[in-house]
């Protein structure tokens, strides 16, 4: 039964929570508050002077929450720390608070404005065991995770990946918490700790909608972030009927265009028979451009307007305790490593998608 105060500390965005913007930065957290904001970062602590505050109004104790990177505690290598940001816990003059529960976010980003983003969720609660000592500190109270792990199952998520490696530092020029804009990626929907996404396939008859074998891997994508498109109405194996059932027979892998039929593509229609909010339009603009640009008849478009050709297979030079291995063409025509799974299938397939597993459509009989 505690009020507590949040006051954004990032310029760039004002904070709104149920589509209102909050009065200059501040959100109110009476008890029982349970609600999403929206442009609530938490800041790099070289472009902050207050960080994102958490404050409560009887005791008036402050915590300042910064992003960036920490000194090595002795169980962790420096080269390890050196390139990972941390989410960092501080008192009011910026002492360190609680650093046994600072959280490691992923890779360092460039002047904390180039680099990916990490959904956190903030829980405020008394997690001792026996409150022998009266009330808890606010640094006690404060637990943050990972929206991804905590989020209920029927949670629809939208994992964008990086194309390739080399492409993940121009991806976050053109895409990070200041601006969005295009770039090149690949995306995958997550709902019921399943992810699906669409691939060619070596024979142009089999079917494109695979599942992954882990989520938000790839041994050729980079995962990038997860975005959190809202909840479905939908039962796990609704979703799986709808998928199978309806979904997989109108996505042949043969009908992979690199511009005008791609994963992107696959996710919009899956996103839109979920209910919940479409493909961002930063992750579609780039393909979306080409796209546009492509259907202009110049020249170029002789080569790149049906985007099936198919890629040469990679030479089997790499068995890095990946077991039984084949190789083919995957997303985007890029040349990747994949799992050889065995499967049912109406039509016979070469080998699977990158770390997937094509889906074989429903049949339905009548006696």
């Amino acid at each position: 039964m505690r009020n507590f105060h949040i006051r954004a500390g990032d310029p760039f965005y004002t904070p709104s929570v149920d589509g209102r913007p909050c009065a200059d930065g501040l959100i109110e957290v009476p008890p029982g508050f349970d609600q999403e904001a929206e442009g609530l970062f938490i800041p790099w602590e070289a472009m902050t002077s207050c960080g994102l505050e958490i404050s409560e109004e009887e005791t008036k104790e402050v915590v300042r929450c910064i992003v960036g990177p920490v000194d090595p505690p002795p169980t962790i290598s420096k080269s390890e720390v050196d390139a990972s940001d941390w989410l960092q816990m501080r008192g009011e003059t910026w002492e360190p608070l609680a650093q046994g529960r600072w959280m490691q976010l992923g890779h360092r980003h460039i002047m904390g404005l180039i680099g990916g983003a990490v959904d956190m969720q903030l829980t405020l609660r008394d997690s001792r065991l026996q409150a022998t000592d009266g009330p808890a500190s606010l640094v006690e109270l404060l637990h943050f995770e990972h929206a991804v792990r905590c989020a209920p199952s029927n949670t629809v998520f939208l994992n964008v990946f990086d194309l390739a490696s080399a492409l993940s530092i121009p991806n976050a020029v053109m895409c990070n918490t200041v601006c969005t804009s295009l770039g090149a990626f690949h995306a995958a929907v997550e709902v019921y700790n399943e992810e699906w996404s669409f691939y060619r396939t070596p024979n142009p008859s089999s079917c494109g909608v695979c599942k992954s074998l882990r989520p938000r891997q790839h041994p050729v994508h980079m995962y990038r972030q997860s975005l959190n498109l809202g909840k479905t109405a939908l039962k796990d194996w609704e979703v799986r009927y709808l998928i199978r059932g309806k979904l997989a027979s109108k996505w042949p892998g043969g009908k992979y265009e690199l511009l005008n039929r791609n994963c992107i593509h696959f996710c919009d229609e899956l996103l839109l028979s979920l209910g919940v909010r479409s493909v961002p339009t930063w992750v579609k603009n780039l393909h979306e451009a080409g796209s546009r640009w492509l259907r202009v008849p110049w020249p170029i478009s002789i080569f790149f307007g049906t985007g099936t050709a198919q890629a040469p297979a990679l030479p089997s030079d790499d068995r890095s305790n990946r077991g039984s291995t084949t190789f083919s063409v995957g997303e985007d025509d890029a040349n990747t490593q994949h799992e050889t799974v065995s499967i049912a299938s109406d039509t016979p397939t070469d080998s699977t998608a990158a770390g997937v597993v094509p889906v074989k459509p429903l049949s339905v009989y009548r006696r």
